[in-house]
């Protein structure tokens, strides 16, 4: 299955938009500031909370908290000297690839490939190849840590 994420802009709490390749909205994606971080849900639709994420950003290490139903991981992007290195805790994920260009694939314990990521040009937007539909909501919810850096947009990787 694939899934496009794009960034809203269209409201203050807006993040992202997730369609499927026939262009149908399956997700939208808010997020509220705090004194601490950031709050983010993956809704579907109607509104339904299926996903929540709490980031917190600091100058060289972000820490995601994803948690989908009762289960949850945590997600450790650190960046410096023009490499990042990525670490999951809770579910036995790794990335392989460049997270800093937008061209990684999120792998498995066993090394088979869960999701591959990159950007699409022609519709300009993230396109999500994800090859374990029970994994679906963790891997969206990872490629959107990882864009939130703007690694590619802000050299100070400021996140938004």
């Amino acid at each position: 299955m694939k899934l496009y994420i794009q960034r809203d802009t269209s409201t203050m709490n807006a993040r992202y938009q997730a369609a499927d390749e026939k262009g149908s909205l399956r997700y939208t994606v808010t997020g509220k500031r705090t004194p601490s971080g950031e709050s983010v849900r993956i809704k579907t639709p109607d509104g339904e909370t299926v996903c929540r994420i709490r980031m917190l950003g600091f100058s060289a290490l972000s820490i995601y908290s994803i948690s989908v139903g009762n289960e949850s991981m945590r997600l450790n992007v650190a960046v410096g000297s023009g490499r990042a290195s990525v670490r999951f805790r809770g579910i036995s994920f790794l990335v392989r690839g460049d997270v800093l260009l937008g061209s990684y694939s999120i792998l498995d314990a066993d090394t088979a490939v869960v999701c591959a990521v990159g950007k699409d040009y022609a519709r300009g937007c993230i396109q999500l190849d994800i090859r374990q539909n029970d994994r679906e909501l963790f891997c969206l919810a990872t490629a959107i840590c990882i864009d939130s850096l703007n690694v590619g947009s802000i050299p100070a990787l400021q996140m938004t």
